[in-house]
């Protein structure tokens, strides 16, 4: 006969609130229904003697600290790899936003007609060709350097 989850969990309720010495019995009715009590019932009833809980060796024990500690260990270690792949979409972001601006300097510096530089009094003075081409060179280096597929 199968024993319900409900009929276990009474059996340990009793077992546990009553001491060592308690009797509990099991009685099973006229249609087979099984159940667990303190005093005996009419019909068929059978005596239960419950047994103490087994006693958690140093060893089990042991065992048992060290699981915690790997299972912390563990968790510790994914808590950093999450961490790193966040770190990683973030450099990401910002690689892909410099390398858009990046691109968009890049095609104002080569499409512009004239590009200028100031002073410390905030007055432009136009490039010349050398100092232009220097510039055109400089924009296409930060497009390589932002946008390459690394």
């Amino acid at each position: 006969m199968k024993l319900s989850r409900s009929m276990v969990f009474a059996a340990t309720a009793l077992l546990v609130s009553h001491s060592a010495a308690a009797e509990i019995y099991k009685c099973t009715d006229e249609q087979g229904n099984t159940r667990y009590v303190d005093k005996p019932c009419a019909g068929r009833s059978v005596i239960i003697t419950p047994t103490p809980a087994p006693v958690i060796s140093e060893h089990a024990s042991g065992r048992m600290d060290k699981t915690k500690r790997l299972l912390r260990a563990y968790e510790a270690e994914h808590e950093e790899e999450q961490r790193a792949e966040a770190r990683k979409a973030l450099e990401q972001q910002q690689r892909i936003k410099k390398c858009s601006d990046a691109k968009y300097y890049e095609q104002n510096v080569t499409h512009a007609s004239r590009l200028y530089r100031t002073d410390d009094n905030g007055q432009r003075f136009d490039l010349s060709n050398e100092e232009r081409a220097e510039t055109e060179a400089n924009a296409r280096k930060e497009v390589e350097r932002w946008c390459d597929s690394k």
